[in-house]
């Protein structure tokens, strides 16, 4: 049996990737999302936003990478 974490956070692709109105419904769902930030991922730079979900597990929104 695993106990703890076993990954550092899970990550989901959002199109559109709309910041304001991403962070406006979390809020409206008592979600209390994080900053958006400018973060690399698997394919490039891009705007995202962190949450941690009801058991503590961190939640990557993930915006489209930048224009190369």
């Amino acid at each position: 049996m695993i106990q703890g974490r076993t990954i550092d956070h899970g990550c989901l692709r959002l199109e559109p990737f709309d910041a304001q109105a991403i962070q406006a419904y979390l809020k409206k769902q008592g979600v209390n999302p994080g900053e958006v930030t400018r973060r690399y991922g698997a394919e490039g730079m891009g705007p995202s936003i962190y949450v941690n979900d009801p058991e503590g597990n961190t939640v990557e929104l993930k915006g489209s990478p930048e224009a190369p």
